[in-house]
């Protein structure tokens, strides 16, 4: 038997003030199967930012309640879809299997672009029902958490026990949110890369996580993550193990959406600070990375670089990662000139490599970015005692008097004739431009007040007038007193 529910209505501009706004629909017991489908007024076609129309996401939460950050939810897929199925067994991707519970859902609506004055919509909510069932009491079972990936990297993938440097991506979308391909056909592209671990973070969804365990068999690690989407930003968000609320629509819920991810073990990283999404939330705290490389270098970066040096300027410890963003890979239609691993991130782990050994290096800013898995290799280090060993990487402190003199050390591994440029709080400190495709140098550096050191490397693709690019970047080595 199908009951059919429809709920008709309008939105304002008044709405997209708010951001959301919960369409309430009642499920009747013996519910088997449910299924969405939306339509709404002058729907904006092409980018959001240059075309006019209306444009209004959609997810949907449970009978658990539709609070802030409460435990309800059970998928979004944005704009990317008109519609959506649940069933026990399965789900249309971005959604969560599982139980449907008789008692009241809410269809949330997402309202990030409303031009016009008012918005007509239709909400259909067909839900079948097994007659049969319909008299029993509800089921209490769980909706079942999307299966994790494994904690360490399998027999024969990378997993040795020393210390080295890993590739990988941070930032990649499938099917489960806008995103052009299955989950395994990107992991497959992954391994034919290269890559040795590699993080999937759809939008405000976890229901990929379920196959990432499936394929989590063999290298790259596979780490499950989430980008938050929110209005006024987007986020990273690695080491969950179940989902976490997207809902920001204003400073205040920002923060608490960073606290929950830090209560949580997670690390949270914004994303492209400065474009497409800028980053409207300035004043949250709590942090600790952001993405200064997202994509083609040239698209939107060079603000991102400027504001991380903000940052390290006023003497706050920023970690900038990488992140590819991806949308597509062969067989897709290539909708974007990158793919996986590009930028790539690379960490230095020691020991085995797991998630939580990803993450613990990139809270520690062991890391740097290149423009793809294969380079250009940047290292710098330091010996902070003086015994010869340079076992101070990015992101680490060096604990010395001041006016003490630091020995430093930089390998290159990379194409011949790019620039080496060296940067503190004071701006550029030096500059190399090897002339071979291999090229280490160790030099001394006076220590003065609290400062840093870090490194570009630059140079020109493509035609010398559009300017040169970052072919790869190093997080600083500090001194001093850092917050």
């Amino acid at each position: 038997m199908r009951h059919k529910i429809r709920l008709e209505g309008v939105v304002t501009p008044e709405n997209a003030v708010s951001q959301y706004c919960y369409l309430p629909f009642s499920v009747p017991a013996g519910a088997r199967r449910l299924e969405v489908s939306y339509f709404y007024d002058n729907q904006v076609t092409g980018a959001q930012e240059t075309h006019a129309g209306n444009n209004i996401d959609i997810g949907v939460f449970d009978v658990r309640g539709a609070d802030f950050l409460t435990g309800g939810f059970r998928g979004w897929s944005g704009g990317a879809r008109s519609g959506f199925f649940i069933t026990p067994q399965s789900a249309t991707p971005g959604y969560l299997r599982g139980p449907i519970q008789p008692g009241e859902w809410n269809i949330m609506f997402g309202c990030s672009k409303i031009d016009d004055a008012s918005v007509r919509y239709r909400v259909n909510v067909d839900v079948d029902v097994d007659p049969a069932a319909e008299h029993e009491p509800a089921s209490d079972a769980a909706v079942p958490v999307p299966g994790m990936p494994r904690a360490e990297a399998v027999a024969g993938g990378s997993n040795g026990s020393g210390g080295r440097w890993y590739k990988g991506d941070l930032h990649a979308h499938s099917e489960h949110s806008d995103g052009q391909n299955t989950v395994e056909e990107i992991v497959n592209y992954t391994r034919q890369i290269g890559l040795d671990y590699f993080a999937l973070t759809d939008h405000n969804t976890i229901s990929h996580w379920d196959e990432l365990a499936r394929l989590n068999d063999r290298s790259p690690l596979l780490i499950a993550g989430e980008e938050i989407t929110m209005y006024g930003g987007h986020a990273n968000v690695w080491g969950l193990d179940s989902w976490i609320d997207f809902r920001g629509s204003d400073a205040e819920r920002v923060q608490r959406l960073v606290e929950d991810a830090n209560a949580r073990g997670s690390m949270f990283s914004i994303n492209h600070p400065d474009s497409p999404i800028p980053w409207k939330h300035d004043d949250v705290r709590g942090y600790q990375a952001v993405e200064v490389w997202n994509a083609p270098w040239r698209w939107f970066n060079e603000p991102a670089l400027l504001r991380w040096e903000g940052h390290l300027k006023l003497g706050e410890r920023m970690v900038a990662v990488g992140g590819s963003d991806s949308h597509c890979v062969p067989p897709a239609v290539m909708t974007q000139p990158n793919g996986p691993g590009e930028p790539c991130t690379w960490v230095y782990v020691e020991g085995p490599l797991t998630e939580r050994s990803v993450i613990s290096a990139v809270e520690r800013g062991h890391v740097f970015i290149s423009e793809g898995p294969t380079g250009p290799f940047i290292e710098l280090c330091a010996d902070a005692d003086g015994d010869g060993v340079f076992e101070t990487l990015p992101g680490d402190r060096i604990d010395a008097a001041p006016e003490t003199p630091v020995r430093f050390r930089v390998r290159y591994r990379g194409p011949d004739g790019k620039h080496l440029r060296f940067f503190s709080k004071r701006g550029l400190v030096k500059e190399l431009t090897p002339a071979v495709e291999e090229y280490d140098d160790e030099f001394d550096l006076r220590l003065e007040g609290d400062d840093f050191l870090r490194v570009e490397v630059r140079g020109f693709r493509g035609r010398p007038d559009r300017g040169e690019v970052v072919h790869a970047m190093t997080n600083p080595v500090y001194w001093g007193a850092w917050r």
